[in-house]
């Protein structure tokens, strides 16, 4: 089956609407709180614009070293959250947000592990220019979504049956995800770039940090959202558990 990006779309963002209660309870606790709170007490690294690569390997490791266990917990409690959000968006649950998040919390050991594996197997492809990793990741895109809704509790089976579901449409994933991906990034960008110049000016040039990083969480919160959207309509769209996108939402 060949993929349609307009009727992915249109099921990503009906599923977005059906499940909006549960998402945001859940998104909101687990994604943009752990964003809120990092960006508000982590400092990120900071450069003049003249450092050479040794400078800036020291000090991305300094930053490393210093935020290891902010940077460890926030991810993990992130990575949970969107396992969560899965639970609550995938075809096959209809369940209170407190049992999707029992379930995520069961699923997510599986999930870390299926994640890692991922890594060591497009981590090559990044190495030889880039396209092949990216193309590799398109195609295990699929396997959040595979583990909650078909309960997969093997890592390397969700690798398999994701691998098997996206067969002849990775480029066309690829290509869909690139282009939510840098049109979202574009849209956080103007969005924190706006806030910067509201808030300089609104306070002669000493800004407003915490509603800036909020306008941030908030942005990088909803494009997690829809990514995840996207990738379980993707999900619906290719595989046989239904016929078409559109009867799963009437």
């Amino acid at each position: 089956m060949k993929l349609n990006y307009m009727q992915c779309w249109n099921g990503a963002m009906s599923l977005l609407v059906a499940n909006k209660e549960a998402i945001l309870a859940i998104a909101g606790v687990f994604i943009f709180l752990p964003t809120l709170l990092f960006s508000q007490f982590v400092v990120p690294p900071i450069f003049n614009g003249d450092e050479d690569g040794n400078t800036m390997l020291a000090i991305y490791s300094a930053y490393f070293s210093e935020n290891s266990l902010s940077i460890i917990a926030s991810n993990l409690v992130m990575s949970f959250g969107s396992l969560a959000v899965y639970c609550a968006l995938a075809p096959s649950r209809n369940n209170t947000v407190a049992e999707d998040l029992v379930a995520a919390l069961k699923l997510f050991l599986i999930y870390l592990l299926a994640n890692l594996a991922i890594a060591f197997i497009v981590l090559p492809g990044f190495l030889l220019f880039i396209i092949p990793g990216l193309y590799l990741t398109a195609r295990l895109i699929l396997v959040p979504i595979v583990i909650v809704d078909q309960w997969e509790r093997n890592p390397i089976e969700a690798l398999k049956k994701s691998w098997s579901s996206t067969r002849h449409n990775g480029f066309s994933i690829l290509l869909f995800i690139l282009i939510i991906a840098v049109v979202g990034m574009i849209t956080v960008g103007v969005l924190g770039a706006v806030t910067g110049v509201i808030a300089g000016l609104a306070t002669g040039g000493t800004g407003w940090p915490f509603i800036q990083n909020l306008v941030a969480a908030l942005a990088e919160t909803a494009f997690q959202l829809v990514i995840a959207a996207v990738i379980t309509s993707i999900y619906i769209e290719l595989t046989a558990r239904k016929v078409s996108v559109s009867e799963t939402f009437d």
